[in-house]
């Protein structure tokens, strides 16, 4: 199981990363059980991150986790709505499996970048959302066979949507607590 998945995950990143559009047996090469456990590994990785930090006032905390997890949920699920939408709509549905696989691989290594730069002081949110549309945008270039300006569209698409879910936090009661704080 874990070598098909490694598998999966290298035919996923040579598909979106390859210099022509994809052929169809490179995504073929990735079912819907590897791109659905990608998915579980990233937002397994998700709910530790968020956790841990909060693990010693946990009982206090239990709201704010409530809420940046919901947050995160929308905020990750975005990129997925998107793609998928566009994969829907382009009639390339065999293509969406390795698309999400490649979309829980890109989420889970900016969440750990992310954490690394939050060691150091570096809130680095906005470029981090940058860095996906464009690797929205990349991969449906090449998963998807179509040109530069739909590619840019999709992954400015996802970007803002991205950007535009972030905002859900001003509305939960975490969010309203931190506005009116002086």
């Amino acid at each position: 199981m874990a070598n098909s998945f490694l598998g999966a995950v290298s035919v996923a990143m040579q598909a979106a990363f390859g210099r022509t559009p994809a052929t169809d047996e490179a995504a073929a090469g990735v079912s819907w059980t590897h791109a659905v456990t990608g998915i579980v590994a990233m937002l397994l990785l998700q709910a530790v991150l968020l956790v841990v930090p909060f693990a010693g006032a946990l009982p206090e905390a239990l709201r704010a986790v409530v809420d940046f997890g919901l947050l995160a949920l929308v905020m990750t699920a975005v990129p997925y709505v998107v793609m998928g939408g566009a994969g829907l709509l382009l009639d390339r549905r065999d293509r969406l499996p390795a698309l999400f696989l490649f979309l829980a691989l890109v989420l889970a290594l900016s969440q750990l970048i992310g954490l690394i730069l939050g060691a150091f002081g570096v809130g680095a949110g906005t470029a981090m959302i940058g860095i996906l549309g464009y690797f929205s945008a990349r991969a449906s270039k090449s998963l998807f066979g179509i040109g530069w300006g739909g590619a840019i569209l999709i992954g400015v698409l996802v970007a803002l949507g991205t950007f535009a879910a972030s905002f859900l936090l001003l509305a939960l009661p975490t969010g309203q607590a931190m506005l009116a704080a002086p």
